[in-house]
């Protein structure tokens, strides 16, 4: 358990980071608009989760 938080916590504060860059850059530089920043969220999320659940299946075969 402790192992894994090793990387989930870190993991979710980059993605949190890249969300809040992302939100600027849509919002104030490009002003593209809600529907971009619903798309952006959701890619965000998407990646996050695809990359916590192929690092936990990594460190569950070592």
């Amino acid at each position: 358990m402790k192992n894994r938080l090793k990387w989930i916590v870190p993991l979710c504060l980059l993605a949190v980071l890249v969300l809040v860059l992302g939100e600027c850059l849509i919002g104030l530089v490009w002003n593209l608009g809600m529907t971009a920043s619903r798309i952006w969220l959701i890619v965000v999320i998407l990646a996050t989760c695809a990359v916590s659940v192929w690092l936990g299946l990594r460190n569950e075969k070592e």
